[in-house]
């Protein structure tokens, strides 16, 4: 049998989604909801926390401790499939209550087990065969088995079933490009037996990359608790008030767009959470440090800035800084208005990425060649360096207009970056005008071609297609870009099972994307994680990739 885990990617992530990918979520109308699920008392769990100076004793009692931790936005239900935001508050809080198949570490560094023990690809990677863990339980104490996982896969493309984001599964054979079923149940994911799932795909697709992608979306849901229901009848049902999942934590109450509180599950199979309760709370991002500062918090969901995180530092807080660095500052072009190459390239010359760095970052970051994150295994060793003589030389062969000015679109947040561009790229020739505008205005304006030029930040995984939509002529790309030639090397890329051709491709994918320049990447930089001394086996930096380890938080005794 293949080994669980595939070493893909080699970096730390940052916990924060990109303005220019997060999907903001709204909490439903106030009401309260109650369930006695979640209001027994947890056991000790079965495996030891990864971090902190504190070990619990085996048979410690966790039952009054309880963990608070803050959302800077709203979950937008408790139904994992009620949602068509698919924002990463929204997957966090579902995460907790219901099982997925596999665990994603911080930045997509391993895929490792949850929901299944084990995988492996077959049909020559049109398939992918699960193992499940025999010992996963509903929290009614029933057996998860892959029948439930078959129920769910056809309930969630089934078109009677109110469902946004089904084209997340467009790649199941037997679905339509929506990711709807082409016939009644003829989505191909099956039950080999009560323990091993199998889902078949339209195409090859290594089993870890769909994991990576995909897996975020599909939590499984209770077959027993659901099959006497309608699909257009069950999200709505009385079952979401007070849910049935496999997840570490049980469902206790629910204050719609506030607060969700949580219980330990005791018989959770990867171990039982070491707390009596976890309360989420919505928080104002800028309530974050204040309130672990005051004992009210221990920890919270959104990456505090360089400035907020360094002053947390000196008020004694304990605050940890990623690994590497993996959030990214992209500049953005439009290909049409900016079609020669040369320009494109010049621009890249004339950046002062470090100065951005420093200005942004204090310091705390590294400046980018391609979408690969510098020291990635895929990164192809082209290091970037300033060098105006360089871009005039190129603006002289392209024949650049110097009188020509370019309008530049960003955000209120990034007009001192902006200052520093437009005076960067003037000393090489380039003059741009700078707009301000809210996020949505920006971005509408550069797909409809109304702006040459933008900033957006966004968090970086090292998986070689984290940033295919932004090259793809198939989609409606923020750099008006028509040629088909990167769709064509990033479809070559996903559907290559050999590890030693799939870094060639990735290399000459990288030399491509250098060479046209069809974007500049600005900065990667580093992310922290601020929390309380109390607040033991949390890493702050998983969550960036939709999960969190619970089953291995504890309170410091």
């Amino acid at each position: 049998m293949k080994k669980t885990t595939r070493k893909l990617l080699s970096l730390a992530m940052a916990s924060a989604m990109a303005a220019s990918l997060l999907t903001g979520c709204g909490g439903g109308g106030a009401g309260e909801t109650t369930a006695a699920a979640g209001a027994e008392k947890t056991e000790a769990g079965k495996t030891e926390t990864e971090a902190g100076s504190t070990e619990a004793a085996a048979d410690a009692d966790y039952s009054q401790d309880v963990i608070t931790y803050g959302m800077t936005q709203a979950w937008d239900t408790i139904n994992p499939y009620g949602s068509s935001s698919g924002s990463i508050y929204q997957n966090l809080v579902c995460d907790k209550l219901y099982d997925r198949l596999a665990f994603i570490e911080e930045a997509g560094t391993d895929v490792t087990p949850r929901g299944a023990k084990s995988w492996e690809s077959a049909d020559d990677g049109k398939a992918a065969v699960f193992h499940l863990d025999e010992n996963a339980k509903w929290h009614d104490g029933e057996p998860v088995t892959a029948s439930d996982w078959v129920f769910t896969a056809q309930l969630i493309t089934n078109p009677k079933f109110d469902y946004g984001l089904r084209s997340e599964f467009n790649t199941w054979a037997g679905t339509d490009d929506t990711g709807t079923e082409e016939s009644e149940k003829s989505v191909q994911v099956e039950a080999v037996d009560d323990y091993t799932l199998k889902i078949n795909f339209k195409s090859v697709i290594p089993v870890e990359d769909w994991l990576i992608l995909h897996n975020k979306y599909f939590y499984v849901l209770p077959e027993h608790l659901l099959k006497d229901m309608a699909p257009e009848e069950i999200k709505t049902s009385d079952f979401w008030k007070a849910p049935v999942g496999s997840g570490p934590c049980t469902f206790i109450s629910e204050l719609s767009g506030s607060e969700l509180q949580l219980g330990s599950f005791a018989d959770y199979h990867m171990g039982a959470p070491k707390f009596g309760k976890l309360v989420l709370k919505v928080i104002a991002a800028t309530n974050t440090i204040t309130s672990i500062a005051a004992g009210e918090m221990d920890g919270f969901f959104q990456a505090p800035t360089v400035d907020d995180a360094l002053a947390a530092k000196d008020m004694g807080l304990n605050v940890e800084q990623s690994a590497e660095p993996t959030t990214v500052a992209v500049f953005l072009i439009n290909n049409q208005n900016v079609p020669d190459k040369k320009v494109r390239q010049a621009m890249s010359y004339a950046i002062d990425k470090q100065m951005l760095i420093d200005q942004s970052l204090q310091g705390q970051g590294v400046p980018a060649t391609t979408c690969i994150i510098p020291g990635s295994q895929y990164e192809f060793g082209t290091k970037w360096e300033r060098n105006v003589d360089k871009a005039k030389e190129l603006l002289a062969e392209a024949g650049w207009d110097s009188s020509k000015t370019l309008k530049m679109v960003v955000t209120s947040a990034r007009e001192s970056m902006a200052a520093v561009i437009q005076q960067n790229l003037a000393e090489a020739g380039i003059n741009i005008e700078v707009q301000t505008v809210e996020l949505a205005t920006m971005f509408a304006g550069l797909q409809d071609g109304t702006y040459d030029l933008g900033i957006c930040g966004s968090t970086a995984m090292d998986y070689p297609l984290w940033m295919s939509g932004y090259y793809d002529n198939k989609n409606a790309t923020y750099c008006q870009i028509t040629d088909t030639k990167y769709a064509e090397i990033q479809d070559a890329i996903a559907a290559e099972l050999d590890e030693a051709k799939r870094k060639e491709l990735i290399n000459d994918y990288q030399e491509l994307l250098y060479d046209e320049m069809p974007l500049v990447m600005l900065y990667n930089g580093y992310s922290f994680s601020v929390k309380s001394d109390r607040f033991q086996g949390y890493n702050g930096f998983e969550g960036g990739v939709n999960n969190q380890k619970v089953w291995e938080w504890s309170v410091a005794k």
